[in-house]
């Protein structure tokens, strides 16, 4: 009787269309052509060079932070036992010493000051214990989930499409290869390091070009039109100032200055040497329990202090600013909702969800 080999972390399958599986390696790859992965590429060196620099400075890490972040990860995904937790990693293919590892290379990503030389390797280039570390991390942060709902985007559209468009295909592979910065007689040694073919690149590009072209069916300033008639109050923006405090006595000073001495409540913050930040949130952003403030607000308006743990918190609205198809975040917001209704309804018809379904961006 053979031996089974056991399922690697890159080749557990996510999900399924007719009788082809899509793997780990397969969501990677995929979204590697389509330029994602460079920029988490270069985020996660840096992390592992802070990480590395600070276990040979023999740094002490803050064991309460661990724990709050790992608390924090388990509350995102409801895992309320250590047995569920440790089940969701199995499937995943993660061990529990990564699972902390994770959280020490995070820690140090954010809290290391020192110098750093900036990151020269690829993500082609990297050696597989490398690209497994990486994987391990996509895992972890939710990066893979996103990554393999855009894939299944494109899958099912493929899948829901009857025929072939070669000059699409021809305009696809010309603007990857100029995205990638990749010379035609580099592109057999770019695929050897994927250990991919040709055939491999132009299902994966004509996926990408029937997928760009049904967006752009649906995505018309019409549709676009609709979509924010009924959004007009949720996706308001608010630009706020935020003062942090210590105590609700101090809460109280920063509105009364503010409100009988009208002072700005940047100045009252300068002062007294209370924490400022700015901030902008849409509506539909702000957590449910204070979206009823923000209703009927006005420019100018001054809200009464929030606890926020031990401590308060006192918001000023500086603008309000209505939805509009020319501001880039709304629009972006809005076509993400088109798009993501569209593909949700043919990924009920087209995609199996084997390990995960993961959560709309």
């Amino acid at each position: 009787m053979p031996v089974r080999q056991p399922i690697t972390r890159e080749g557990r399958v996510i999900f399924s269309s007719g009788e082809r599986g899509f793997t780990a390696k397969d969501v990677v790859d995929c979204a590697l052509v389509r330029g994602e992965i460079d920029p988490l590429w270069k985020e996660f060196l840096r992390v592992a060079e802070c990480d590395r620099l600070a276990n040979e400075r023999e740094l002490e890490l803050d064991d309460s932070a661990l724990d709050s972040a790992a608390i924090a990860f388990r509350y995102k995904h409801d895992l309320i036992t250590a047995e569920e937790t440790e089940r969701w990693l199995e499937d995943r293919g993660v061990s529990l010493a990564e699972f902390s590892d994770y959280f020490a290379r995070q820690y140090w990503g954010r809290s290391y000051s020192g110098t750093l030389d900036p990151p020269k390797s690829s993500y082609e280039t990297a050696s597989p214990e490398e690209k497994d570390l990486f994987l391990a991390d996509l895992i972890l942060s939710g990066s893979l989930d996103r990554m393999a709902e855009r894939l299944s985007y494109r899958v099912a559209a493929q899948a829901d499409e009857a025929s072939d468009n070669k000059a699409s295909l021809d305009d696809e592979r010309a603007r990857f290869l100029a995205a990638a910065k990749i010379a035609h007689a580099e592109l057999a040694d770019w695929l050897a390091l994927l250990c991919r073919d040709q055939e491999w690149l132009d299902e994966t590009l004509a996926a990408e070009a029937v997928y760009q072209q049904r967006v752009s069916q649906i995505l018309t300033e019409q549709a676009l039109q609709k979509e924010l008639a009924p959004m007009q109050l949720h996706l308001t923006r608010f630009q706020l100032e935020t003062v942090e405090v210590d105590s609700r006595n101090a809460a109280a000073e920063v509105v009364a200055c503010v409100r009988n001495d009208g002072m700005e409540i940047s100045e009252v913050a300068e002062e007294s040497r209370y924490p400022f930040h700015r901030s902008e949130v849409l509506l539909e952003d702000i957590p449910l329990e204070q979206q009823q403030r923000f209703l009927s607000v006005k420019a100018g308006t001054l809200f009464d202090p929030i606890p926020r743990g031990d401590a308060f918190e006192v918001w000023r609205v500086k603008t309000r600013t209505e939805p509009s198809l020319q501001d880039p975040i709304i629009r972006a917001r809005l076509e993400r909702r088109i798009v993501d209704r569209c593909f949700n309804e043919l990924l009920s018809k087209y995609v199996d969800w084997k390990l995960f379904v993961p959560p709309s961006e």
